[in-house]
């Protein structure tokens, strides 16, 4: 197998939200980062995609292009022949999670060409060698006003989805609740919500609140307070009975492990431009799920390059939960390269 890097080339990339996308931690108008592409010397091409969130811990765009620029130069003539050769010419990117998911992905699609894999069969191999051929999603939705959720949740029931995650933790929560219920009442209980509060609210108004939710049959609940409070996390937890899932809290292995010690949730997510890779990310499940933690895979509204890489994900791991890839359709149909 020869899979010598001949060239490296990206380009940057804007999509529009279709409609601004609010969360706790503000609202979203556009999505923006670089395509890569990396050529070897037998002239195949592997593709990556880099796009930092403002908000997750991940550097600016500007750092992001700078990263790549020197990977551009540097990485030339390298020879990969494992995923080993990957992790160690990537090993001095962790404080860029967003340039080294790019760069990897795009070098991790050209070895699993090289060997005649899927990417999904690639990561399998490592571990179980199973590859699932459908993985459950679920459908997302902003925090909007109650009536709009409902439309909006019927409409992903027709379209066939059967699981449902809404937007919570705005300083409203009496609407938030609102909201949530327009939604349980339009769809009934046979289809699962589950809410994400983007660290929206303190350890006594997210224990209120969930108590106050309990009734609605929530599936869990993804980051009800301060990414760093994994103490008060912790007694969330204890003090009602919806799942919490840690989000924000999980940027990185050391913080998987924090989140494990202190007993703050039962849900590892996963998001791998957040994580710095696929690999990474692939690790970081393995632990959770060793410690009888739950994983969801879930992207950061990525393009569909990164969308792809984190079904393959998905797709290579023993996890039965929906995940969050169904994304595409909060962004605009085309795509202006800049």
């Amino acid at each position: 197998m020869d899979l010598t890097i001949q060239s490296i080339q990206f380009h940057l990339y804007r999509f529009a939200f279709r409609e601004p996308f609010q969360t706790a931690l503000g609202i979203l108008s556009h999505r923006e980062g670089f395509v890569i592409e990396i050529r070897d010397r037998q002239n195949r091409i592997g593709l990556g995609e880099a796009a930092p969130l403002v908000g997750f811990g991940m550097e600016s765009l500007a750092e992001t292009e700078e990263v790549l620029r020197g990977l551009q130069k540097s990485l030339v003539n390298a020879e990969i022949q494992s995923l080993k050769d990957i992790k160690k010419l990537l090993k001095t990117c962790d404080r860029t999670p967003a340039a080294k998911h790019g760069i990897e992905l795009a070098l991790l699609n050209l070895l699993a060409q090289s060997q005649e894999l899927t990417l999904s069969q690639l990561l399998a191999n490592s571990c179980s060698g199973e590859v699932r051929v459908q993985v459950p999603v679920n459908a997302v939705m902003g925090a909007i006003a109650p009536d709009l959720a409902a439309n909006k949740a019927q409409s992903y029931i027709e379209q066939g989805y059967r699981c449902l995650k809404i937007k919570v933790g705005t300083q409203d929560f009496e609407l938030d609740l609102r909201r949530v219920a327009a939604v349980r009442s339009q769809v009934g209980n046979d289809i699962q919500i589950r809410i994400d509060a983007n660290q929206g609210w303190s350890v006594a108004e997210a224990i209120a609140n969930l108590k106050r939710l309990e009734f609605l049959h929530i599936e869990y609940v993804e980051q009800p307070v301060a990414a760093a409070d994994l103490e008060g996390m912790a007694e969330v937890r204890r003090s009602q009975s919806i799942p919490i899932a840690a989000d924000e809290s999980v940027n990185n292995l050391a913080q998987l492990q924090r989140v494990i010690q202190t007993q703050a949730a039962d849900i590892i997510i996963l998001k791998p431009m957040v994580l710095g890779g696929i690999l990474t990310a692939h690790h970081a499940a393995l632990i959770a799920l060793q410690f009888g933690l739950d994983v969801v895979v879930t992207t950061t509204i990525d393009g569909a390059i990164a969308r792809q890489a984190a079904f393959d994900l998905a797709a290579s791991l023993p996890i039965q939960r929906a995940c969050g890839l169904a994304t595409e359709h909060l962004l605009a149909a085309y795509q202006e390269r800049i």
